[in-house]
């Protein structure tokens, strides 16, 4: 578990069943009760760096006022289906900034959206949550007042690419950044990244009976909301690119640990038969060899053996395995020396491993130049250079 952890939650981003998720894996009483700035600022302050676990629409910036270093994490959601949703709850709560004149009103989600005196708090809303930087002393003292005209001035600003620039920045440092719309993905990988049990809560967005009829969402409504968050589409956009390579790199990952986890109940290469599919998934290649040799005499070679099989080999058991060589006349392939020495692996190679060996060479007892040829045998059984696997080294080498 990263600790400590703030989950910043920008709101109608699905928030709830992941704080309930993440609230299990904190004891509660490090866990801050604040999840509204009202809330916050109701706690003593110089108690709030005992907290390991803080979450609610508490903005950035949190951690100067906590006096704490925290590592962040978000959730961020498409702007459009975050726009209707935050229609669907300013409708439904009496508590809600406007609710009473649109309820009167009657405001349709055009109307809602479109509204220049009140939509401040849409535009770009994301970004600005993530780029603003507020004053949480002044924020403490007149949370309405100087929090609404602060919001208000970010908001005017439109269509700044600083805003975005400033929020890409901030993103980038966060431990996790999850997207609503791929929710079961961003649970895995929040769960991989924060080391915590996969034991996922039942996914759903928080429905209201309020969200407009598909007939509302006419290309002048979609058109309007693209126009007040243009920013927050860039980001989304981008956000959901860099989501999409970390969970492919956390999908690879899983899929290597378990591969190795698979080579690590492997077989035994040496207690019968390696099947000829097997036998073509080894690999062996010279690192070293000389050029010339004297006759009747021997010489080592550097050898790399690769096992991408599912056995591990030995040179015991009852069919070990062996290097071994065999000497040939170039152009014609006329065999000199076919049951060449034998050298003992060094150590058991296992399945997904290589390893480096030194290997016995005897040369031919007469001069002329030869094609040496370093396979593995499985003693009684094959040679790993057969047709059908060709698992072998060559080198051509003057015999003096």
């Amino acid at each position: 578990m990263i600790e400590p952890l703030y989950y910043l939650h920008i709101p109608k981003t699905a928030g709830t069943s992941l704080t309930s998720y993440l609230d299990r894996q904190f004891r509660p009483e490090r866990i801050c009760p604040a999840q509204l700035l009202p809330e916050l600022f109701g706690l003593e302050q110089n108690g709030l760096s005992n907290f390991d676990f803080f979450r609610g629409h508490l903005w950035y910036g949190l951690n100067n006022y906590v006096g704490r270093d925290l590592n962040y994490m978000t959730m961020l959601r498409d702007p459009v289906q975050r726009t209707i949703s935050w229609y669907a709850h300013v409708k439904r709560d009496p508590n809600a900034y406007r609710h009473e004149r649109m309820t009167l009103e009657n405001w349709s989600l055009l109307e809602f959206v479109t509204d220049r005196e009140t939509h401040w708090d849409m535009v770009n809303a994301q970004t600005i949550f993530l780029a603003a930087d507020l004053d949480f002393g002044k924020l403490s003292k007149d949370p309405v007042g100087y929090g609404t005209a602060v919001i208000q001035s970010y908001a005017a600003r439109r269509n700044d690419r600083q805003l975005l620039d400033i929020a890409k920045a901030r993103l980038e440092k966060f431990c996790f950044v999850g997207i609503t719309e791929r929710m079961t993905q961003s649970l895995q990988l929040l769960s991989h990244t924060l080391n915590i049990y996969p034991d996922f809560p039942t996914q759903h967005l928080n429905m209201s009976p309020n969200r407009p009829s598909d007939s509302e969402l006419t290309g002048d409504v979609i058109d309007a909301i693209a126009g007040i968050t243009g920013l927050d589409q860039q980001l989304y956009d981008w956000a959901t690119e860099v989501f999409a390579s970390k969970y492919s790199d956390f999908v690879t990952s899983m899929l290597k640990t378990s591969y190795k986890s698979n080579l690590a109940q492997h077989d035994d290469g040496t207690s019968k038969p390696l099947p000829v599919c097997e036998i073509k998934n080894f690999k062996i290649c010279f690192l070293t060899t000389p050029t010339d040799v004297e006759c009747d005499s021997d010489f080592l070679v550097d050898l790399e053996l690769a096992n991408q099989s599912k056995f591990s080999i030995e040179s015991q058991g009852r069919f070990p395995i062996n290097i071994s060589y065999h000497w040939l006349i170039p152009n014609t392939n006329e065999i000199v020396v076919f049951d060449g020495e034998r050298t003992p692996l060094k150590s058991k190679l296992l399945p997904g491993k290589s390893g480096i060996h030194s290997a016995k060479i005897i040369t031919p007892e007469n001069p002329g130049r030869f094609q040496l040829i370093v396979t593995l045998v499985q003693e009684g059984v094959s040679w790993f250079d057969e047709p059908g696997s060709d698992v072998s080294a060559h080198a051509e080498i003057e015999v003096k």
